[in-house]
């Protein structure tokens, strides 16, 4: 292998995101070791022949003493003499690297560090120099803590970050490659004397582990990182998947954090990345941190028992004082304690309003009832109507001009009553919807039409006596075009 093929997977991997042009901001993570330094040369050849701005960042971790200032001399010396510019960072975690927990804590600082830092320079992409040897440990350690496909793809050629992309170019290059290049273009690095002593599980997989399997069978780190690549390719296909199940059956709004169950009853494998993304995004919504990216395995396969066995009203307790709730229909997320992840909202639109235009035949999407990505979940259609036969279920609603004014649509509101259709009498709607069996989670956030405190429709579930149908009433038709996710079934 030659020194030709750093350059050539560093071209590659830039241009494959179109930064190989003279606008372009790079930033480069350096650690002054032989796979950083590598990286470095390689991505300063090429600014040199395409024009692109190039910022390299190095983080004195203040483990390894004098050790780790020779690291940060090297870096600097290499920097200034080819004017590269260089921001060093001062972690100073201090104590011994071998502690426990301390190989996590460095790694977290070095991205605090790096994220602010592309940001700062408004980059457009972080360069890393993990290569395939790198992979190899890396999926280990994850199958050997029971990961599943996600886990066992390894690291990423891309991630997507918040406006910038980490990038990983050497993924599929040997340590031995990024040796080579770098004693071909004579550039000095330093190697980590910790490197050699096995004090983390990923310097023993290195030093003991790796040796005794490649004695076994030659190769087989390669291999394994390969395996990685192929179980990248079937995780982006089910990733993708679960993501196009989360933004059709999703609830978002405002006192809800839910999923439709019944768009998880089927493909596990679907269905386990959809539950894991799910509960990541009500972290986000709750503003809570975990030091845990997602759920692990045990409360993955947890929550799909639940889906697949219930009981309705069955819950899982999760990571983060959080619980899992299913209803009939869906699945929700909330803290342990039941209240939700976001405070419900009150809603109020008068009706018709310039949101209601009659006669205009568009579907208007009901504010907060969004699914991800913003897709609509809940629609309602307006139009003025003298119908000749009343409505077949509460999936219509006809009030009559009379009625109209002062009706709003609105979520529910502290003493509201129903009188339904056919009912010898009216009741508290608290007293309805528990009755009627939806499901805690849901009743503060349910749209209803009311006038004053007297509920006259709840879309798709119940029509209130009130609008109880006469002939030849001019009235404002309103129609839901699919039936809600918040109901257990449609009802008359």
């Amino acid at each position: 292998m030659t020194a030709v093929t750093v350059p050539e997977a560093l071209k590659a991997c830039l241009e494959d995101h179109f930064l190989l042009r003279p606008e372009s901001v790079l930033a480069v993570a350096v650690s002054g070791g032989c796979d950083s330094m590598a990286l470095l040369h390689g991505l300063y050849l090429l600014s040199r022949e395409h024009g692109f701005s190039l910022h390299a960042i190095h983080v004195q971790h203040g483990l390894r003493g004098g050790d780790s200032l020779a690291d940060e001399q090297l870096v600097r010396r290499y920097c200034e003499e080819r004017q590269i510019p260089l921001r060093v960072h001062n972690a100073d975690l201090g104590g011994d690297p071998s502690l426990p927990g301390m190989e996590t804590r460095a790694r977290k600082c070095r991205r605090a560090f790096f994220e602010a830092d592309v940001k700062d320079l408004h980059a457009q992409a972080l360069l890393t120099a993990h290569h395939r040897d790198d992979q190899t440990e890396t999926v280990l350690m994850h199958l050997m803590r029971g990961a599943g496909a996600n886990g066992l793809s390894g690291m990423k050629p891309c991630t997507y970050m918040d406006g910038w992309r980490l990038l990983r170019p050497f993924l599929e290059l040997p340590k031995a490659a990024l040796r080579a290049a770098l004693e071909g273009w004579d550039i000095p690095c330093r190697e980590d004397g910790t490197n050699h002593q096995p004090i983390t599980l990923r310097n023993a997989l290195r030093l003991q582990v790796l040796p005794l399997l490649e004695q076994l069978s030659p190769g087989c780190g390669g291999r394994i990182a390969q395996a990685a690549a192929l179980a990248r390719i079937d995780e982006y296909a089910l990733s993708v998947s679960a993501q196009n199940v989360l933004r059709h059956h999703m609830l978002l709004q405002p006192g809800l954090h839910a999923l439709a169950a019944d768009a998880l009853i089927w493909d596990k494998a679907v269905a386990l990345r959809a539950l894991r993304r799910w509960y990541e995004l009500g972290l986000e919504r709750a503003q809570l941190v975990s030091d845990e990216r997602s759920l692990g395995a045990e409360d993955s396969l947890r929550l799909l028992r639940l889906l697949h066995k219930g009981p309705v009203g069955g819950t899982v307790n999760l990571p983060m004082g959080l619980k899992a709730l299913l209803g009939q229909r869906l699945l929700h997320l909330v803290h342990q304690d039941g209240t939700p992840l976001v405070p419900a909202e009150s809603m109020s639109f008068p009706l018709p309003g310039q949101l209601f235009r009659a006669g205009t035949n568009e579907p208007m999407m009901l504010c907060g009832w969004w699914g991800w990505d913003n897709h609509p979940l809940l629609t309602l259609s307006l139009q003025d109507a003298d119908p000749a036969v009343p409505p077949g279920d509460a999936c219509t609603a006809l009030i009559p001009e009379a009625l109209l004014p002062g009706c709003v649509l609105r979520t529910p509101e502290a003493g509201d009553r129903i009188h339904p259709l056919g009912a010898p009498g009216a009741k508290p709607l608290r007293r309805w919807l528990t009755d009627h069996k939806i499901e805690r989670p849901l009743r503060a956030a349910l749209p209803v039409v009311a006038r004053g405190r007297d509920i006259l429709w709840i879309p798709g579930l119940c029509t209130a006596q009130a609008l109880a149908y006469t002939p030849d009433t001019p009235c404002l038709q309103i129609t839901i075009a699919e039936q809600p996710l918040y109901l257990p079934t449609i009802t008359g």
